[in-house]
């Protein structure tokens, strides 16, 4: 791009030459914060000179907010000598030091990573490796995968396959086969009636029923997120994960979390498994691994499981990819986690947690529109009805209409919300960096209670 470009007519090759993702048509690009020009904090600005404060923090990645001069810093020195991978070479420094650090952090004995890019290369990963863990065992029936309803895995043919995202999967068959799901938990929208340790039970005992009627030698794995984040933000409930894991060890099923959201902070840990005292086989990350700084995910395994790969040529793991662990995204993860050990910014995060959580309450007192708040750590969902008796919400074109109103008046308010109309529901994800200033919350709680009661406007108006 020229810097001779002006506004529009960057805009208007965009509409030419670029296919927008997530769902958007060039007409996108008509919209004000269609195009980001640089970015410091909190904050993007678009290509009119418009400052927004991104509440979802680069899709959650940005645990420490864009440009972070600590993580711009270190891939800077890391470029200066060397930028890529070298071919034919397993690792690179930068790449080595990450891996003791990740392993330094995880529970129980998860030891080993395998680096790619981004959550979908980790999920990938973690598929294949479950697959080919028991074919090496002498169970080479075990193939098959169980998932969640609701749960986002990625983007490829199999990570859309064990997830649930409906939106995502519509027009995607078919997907390969050897993939079934049970149910996410929901407090607000129960599946199932009884107290809370009743509820749970049932829950989990979908995997149990799900495993026997698949035949246990012929599943190898299930895979979940823990707090969904596109699906809604929905904290699992006590003793569920527990529970899970003992289910995955009666049948000797591979148990594999999703922590491309929740790890590195998000959820007030480093990984969100250590809340809820259960080892996974394998935890997949990414996002926050580098605060979004550069593509990295990793699949970190028990060593038993990657040592069974390893001594002989027919059973090493023929698996990788071009940029697997670029020696400047490794110094990025590096770096990233450093300075969220030496700032001591876990430590805090519960108590900004607690504060944030007690705003949205709030205005869920205030407003007849905001149905449910639900959160973990500094991970904030509101979901939006017509009627919060029934829990009904708009649907069809009001619906649509709603969900705009409520990212255009985001926009004029300084900030950008992401509106997720999926599943059902109508959710407003709240996911700022970990490091966010209480002048910038405060900025998104005055955005976000316009924006509910233009909801209200245009439902009422419908």
């Amino acid at each position: 791009m020229k810097a001779s470009f002006d506004s529009r007519s960057v805009k208007d090759a965009a509409k030419s030459y670029v296919w927008p993702i997530f769902g958007k048509d060039p007409s996108f690009f008509d919209e004000t914060a269609s195009i980001a020009v640089s970015a410091e904090g909190p904050y993007v600005t678009d290509i009119d000179g418009n400052r927004f404060i991104d509440a979802w923090a680069c899709a959650t990645a940005a645990t420490l907010g864009y440009n972070h001069p600590r993580i711009v810093e270190a891939m800077t020195r890391q470029m200066s000598a060397m930028v890529q991978n070298a071919g034919s070479w397993p690792a690179n420094l930068p790449q080595v030091q990450l891996a003791e650090k990740i392993a330094s952090l995880t529970p129980g004995s998860l030891q080993y990573s395998i680096f790619a890019c981004n959550g979908t290369d980790a999920n990938e990963t973690a598929i294949k490796i479950a697959r080919e863990y028991h074919k090496l065992r002498g169970h080479g029936a075990k193939y098959k995968v169980i998932g969640r309803d609701r749960n986002y895995h990625g983007m490829s043919l199999s990570t859309l396959a064990a997830g649930g995202s409906i939106r995502r999967r519509k027009y995607m068959d078919p997907f390969p086969t050897g993939f079934t799901h049970i149910s996410t938990p929901n407090a607000y929208r129960p599946k199932y009636s009884g107290d809370e340790a009743e509820v749970t039970r049932r829950y989990a005992d979908e995997l149990r029923r799900t495993i026997e009627f698949e035949d246990p030698e012929t599943v190898a794995c299930f895979i979940g997120e823990q707090t969904l984040g596109g699906g809604g933000i929905l904290p699992p409930p006590p003793g569920y994960m527990k529970q899970l894991r003992q289910i995955c060890d009666d049948y000797d099923v591979l148990l594999i979390v999703d922590e491309v959201i929740t790890g590195f902070g998000r959820t007030g840990t480093w990984f969100e498994c250590e809340q809820y005292d259960f080892v996974p086989d394998m935890i997949t990350m990414a996002k926050g691994i580098t605060s979004g700084h550069a593509p990295l995910s990793a699949t970190h395994v028990k060593p038993e499981i990657a040592e069974t790969f390893f001594g002989h040529p027919d059973r090493l793991f023929h698996h990788g990819y071009t940029y697997s662990g670029m020696a400047v995204s490794c110094a990025a993860g590096v770096a990233t986690i450093e300075y969220i050990e030496e700032s001591g910014l876990l430590g805090t995060l519960a108590g900004r947690s607690d504060a944030i959580r007690r705003e949205l309450d709030g205005l869920k007192e205030r407003s007849p529109v905001l149905g449910d708040v639900r959160s973990n750590g500094m991970l904030f969902a509101v979901e939006l009805v017509s009627d919060k008796e029934t829990k009904e919400c708009w649907t069809g074109p009001v619906r649509e209409n709603v969900a705009k109103a409520i990212v255009d008046t985001g926009k004029r308010h300084g900030v950008i919300f992401p509106v997720l109309n999926n599943h059902g529901g109508l959710y407003i994800i709240i996911a700022p960096p970990l490091n966010i200033r209480d002048t910038e919350m405060e900025a998104i709680f005055t955005s976000l209670e316009a924006a509910l009661q233009e909801a209200e406007r245009i439902g009422n108006a419908s």
